[in-house]
Protein backbone atom coordinates (compact mmCIF):
# COMPACT_ATOMS: atom_id res chain seq x y z
CA UNK A 1 0.00 0.00 0.00
CA UNK A 2 1.00 3.37 -0.94
CA UNK A 3 2.24 5.99 1.45
CA UNK A 4 -0.17 8.23 1.13
CA UNK A 5 -3.38 5.46 0.66
CA UNK A 6 -2.15 3.97 3.99
CA UNK A 7 -2.36 7.85 6.02
CA UNK A 8 -5.64 8.52 3.88
CA UNK A 9 -6.94 5.21 5.64
CA UNK A 10 -5.74 6.28 8.52
CA UNK A 11 -7.58 9.29 8.63
CA UNK A 12 -10.70 7.71 7.79
CA UNK A 13 -9.81 5.43 10.99
CA UNK A 14 -9.74 8.30 13.28
CA UNK A 15 -11.92 10.23 11.93
CA UNK A 16 -14.79 7.32 12.39
CA UNK A 17 -13.53 6.76 15.64
CA UNK A 18 -13.71 10.03 17.23
CA UNK A 19 -17.18 10.78 15.79
CA UNK A 20 -18.43 7.32 17.66
CA UNK A 21 -16.63 7.92 20.26
CA UNK A 22 -17.73 11.39 20.73
CA UNK A 23 -21.70 10.44 20.21
CA UNK A 24 -21.48 7.18 21.94
CA UNK A 25 -18.88 6.90 24.33
CA UNK A 26 -15.76 4.70 25.08
CA UNK A 27 -18.08 2.11 26.30
CA UNK A 28 -20.50 1.94 23.67
CA UNK A 29 -18.19 1.99 20.66
CA UNK A 30 -16.10 -1.09 19.84
CA UNK A 31 -13.23 -1.76 17.03
CA UNK A 32 -16.01 -3.79 14.99
CA UNK A 33 -18.31 -0.69 15.28
CA UNK A 34 -15.02 2.04 14.09
CA UNK A 35 -14.11 -0.66 11.24
CA UNK A 36 -17.99 -0.75 9.78
CA UNK A 37 -18.19 2.65 9.83
CA UNK A 38 -15.06 2.96 7.93
CA UNK A 39 -15.58 0.05 5.46
CA UNK A 40 -12.81 -2.59 6.66
CA UNK A 41 -12.40 -5.74 8.82
CA UNK A 42 -11.59 -5.04 12.47
CA UNK A 43 -8.75 -7.05 12.11
CA UNK A 44 -7.35 -4.77 9.86
CA UNK A 45 -7.70 -1.54 12.68
CA UNK A 46 -4.55 -2.75 14.17
CA UNK A 47 -2.42 -1.57 11.48
CA UNK A 48 -3.20 1.52 12.39
CA UNK A 49 -3.22 1.06 16.06
CA UNK A 50 -1.53 -1.94 16.99
CA UNK A 51 -2.51 -1.17 20.91
CA UNK A 52 -6.13 -1.20 20.71
CA UNK A 53 -9.33 0.49 21.93
CA UNK A 54 -7.74 2.26 24.07
CA UNK A 55 -4.63 3.91 22.17
CA UNK A 56 -7.23 4.76 19.52
CA UNK A 57 -9.19 6.64 22.32
CA UNK A 58 -6.37 8.44 23.24
CA UNK A 59 -5.22 9.29 19.66
CA UNK A 60 -8.62 10.72 18.74
CA UNK A 61 -9.38 12.73 21.91
CA UNK A 62 -5.83 14.57 22.22
CA UNK A 63 -6.37 14.98 18.51
CA UNK A 64 -9.85 16.87 19.01
CA UNK A 65 -8.88 18.55 22.16
CA UNK A 66 -5.69 20.20 19.76
CA UNK A 67 -8.63 21.55 17.67
CA UNK A 68 -10.30 22.61 20.67
CA UNK A 69 -7.07 24.72 22.30
CA UNK A 70 -6.56 26.65 18.93
CA UNK A 71 -10.04 27.33 18.15
CA UNK A 72 -10.92 28.63 21.64
CA UNK A 73 -7.37 30.53 22.43
CA UNK A 74 -7.88 32.09 18.71
CA UNK A 75 -11.49 33.02 19.65
CA UNK A 76 -10.34 34.69 22.99
CA UNK A 77 -7.76 36.47 21.41
CA UNK A 78 -9.56 37.73 18.22
CA UNK A 79 -12.44 38.77 20.87
CA UNK A 80 -10.60 41.82 22.13
CA UNK A 81 -8.70 42.68 25.25
CA UNK A 82 -11.99 43.19 27.51
CA UNK A 83 -13.19 39.92 29.80
CA UNK A 84 -16.49 39.79 28.76
CA UNK A 85 -16.37 40.06 25.47
CA UNK A 86 -14.05 37.36 25.66
CA UNK A 87 -16.26 35.36 27.54
CA UNK A 88 -19.39 35.77 25.30
CA UNK A 89 -17.00 34.97 22.36
CA UNK A 90 -15.40 32.02 24.28
CA UNK A 91 -19.26 30.40 24.98
CA UNK A 92 -20.61 30.82 21.52
CA UNK A 93 -17.50 29.26 20.08
CA UNK A 94 -18.01 26.12 22.53
CA UNK A 95 -21.66 26.32 21.85
CA UNK A 96 -20.60 25.94 18.32
CA UNK A 97 -18.64 22.66 18.46
CA UNK A 98 -20.10 19.39 18.18
CA UNK A 99 -21.56 18.24 22.30
CA UNK A 100 -18.31 17.26 24.49
CA UNK A 101 -20.15 15.01 26.82
CA UNK A 102 -17.23 15.72 29.83
CA UNK A 103 -19.97 14.85 32.16
CA UNK A 104 -20.28 11.26 30.74
CA UNK A 105 -16.24 11.47 29.73
CA UNK A 106 -15.34 11.97 33.44
CA UNK A 107 -17.40 9.69 35.23
CA UNK A 108 -17.65 6.68 32.40
CA UNK A 109 -15.05 7.35 29.56
CA UNK A 110 -12.03 7.75 32.14
CA UNK A 111 -13.24 5.27 34.26
CA UNK A 112 -13.24 2.37 31.64
CA UNK A 113 -9.52 2.94 30.43
CA UNK A 114 -6.33 2.97 32.30
CA UNK A 115 -5.27 5.21 34.94
CA UNK A 116 -2.32 6.84 32.80
CA UNK A 117 -4.19 7.05 29.87
CA UNK A 118 -7.24 8.87 31.97
CA UNK A 119 -4.74 11.22 33.96
CA UNK A 120 -2.64 11.86 30.42
CA UNK A 121 -6.10 13.02 29.01
CA UNK A 122 -7.70 14.57 32.04
CA UNK A 123 -4.01 17.42 31.20
CA UNK A 124 -5.13 17.51 27.57
CA UNK A 125 -8.43 18.43 28.45
CA UNK A 126 -7.54 20.93 31.29
CA UNK A 127 -4.92 22.80 28.47
CA UNK A 128 -7.41 22.86 25.78
CA UNK A 129 -10.38 23.78 27.18
CA UNK A 130 -10.19 25.19 31.72
CA UNK A 131 -6.96 26.45 30.61
CA UNK A 132 -7.88 29.23 28.30
CA UNK A 133 -11.00 29.75 30.34
CA UNK A 134 -9.28 30.11 33.55
CA UNK A 135 -6.89 33.30 31.72
CA UNK A 136 -10.33 35.28 30.87
CA UNK A 137 -11.67 34.73 34.45
CA UNK A 138 -8.41 35.55 35.95
CA UNK A 139 -8.79 39.09 34.12
CA UNK A 140 -12.23 39.54 35.38
CA UNK A 141 -11.24 38.68 38.76
CA UNK A 142 -8.11 40.51 39.58
CA UNK A 143 -9.45 43.22 41.72
CA UNK A 144 -10.58 39.99 43.77
CA UNK A 145 -7.15 38.34 43.42
CA UNK A 146 -9.05 35.35 43.67
CA UNK A 147 -7.18 31.69 44.44
CA UNK A 148 -6.23 29.46 41.59
CA UNK A 149 -8.38 26.88 43.21
CA UNK A 150 -11.42 29.36 42.70
CA UNK A 151 -10.58 30.13 39.08
CA UNK A 152 -10.43 26.65 38.42
CA UNK A 153 -13.70 26.09 39.75
CA UNK A 154 -15.55 29.09 38.05
CA UNK A 155 -14.15 28.00 34.83
CA UNK A 156 -14.98 24.46 35.28
CA UNK A 157 -18.68 25.48 36.64
CA UNK A 158 -18.78 27.77 33.28
CA UNK A 159 -17.90 24.78 31.04
CA UNK A 160 -20.82 22.60 32.25
CA UNK A 161 -23.23 25.67 31.79
CA UNK A 162 -22.28 25.77 28.37
CA UNK A 163 -22.68 21.77 28.26
CA UNK A 164 -25.25 21.91 29.97
CA UNK A 165 -27.19 24.54 26.90
CA UNK A 166 -25.46 22.03 24.34
CA UNK A 167 -27.50 18.87 25.20
CA UNK A 168 -30.38 20.39 25.28
CA UNK A 169 -33.22 19.07 23.08
CA UNK A 170 -34.72 22.25 20.99
CA UNK A 171 -37.84 21.41 21.64
CA UNK A 172 -36.85 22.53 25.53
CA UNK A 173 -35.38 26.39 24.37
CA UNK A 174 -37.86 29.10 23.96
CA UNK A 175 -36.02 31.60 22.06
CA UNK A 176 -33.18 30.77 21.13
CA UNK A 177 -29.38 29.47 22.34
CA UNK A 178 -27.97 32.51 21.61
CA UNK A 179 -30.25 33.78 24.00
CA UNK A 180 -30.57 31.00 26.67
CA UNK A 181 -26.49 31.85 26.66
CA UNK A 182 -26.87 35.59 27.01
CA UNK A 183 -29.05 34.64 30.20
CA UNK A 184 -26.36 31.96 31.61
CA UNK A 185 -23.62 34.45 31.13
CA UNK A 186 -25.11 37.63 32.56
CA UNK A 187 -26.16 34.66 35.68
CA UNK A 188 -22.57 33.43 35.89
CA UNK A 189 -21.49 37.17 35.57
CA UNK A 190 -23.76 38.94 38.24
CA UNK A 191 -25.73 36.41 39.78
CA UNK A 192 -29.34 36.11 41.12
CA UNK A 193 -29.24 39.26 43.10
CA UNK A 194 -31.88 42.01 41.80
CA UNK A 195 -29.92 44.68 39.58
CA UNK A 196 -30.47 47.87 40.92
Amino acid sequence: MQESSKSEARERVLTAAERLFGERGYNAVSLRDIAAEVGIKHTSLYHHVPKGKEELYIEVTERRMERYQSGLQTTILLAGSLWLAQLHAAARWLLAQPPMHFGRMMQSDMQAISPEAAERLRIVVYRALLSPLESVLTNALAEQSPSKQRVSILAGMFLSLIEGISNLPDHFIRGSRDELLNVMIDLFVNGIKPQK
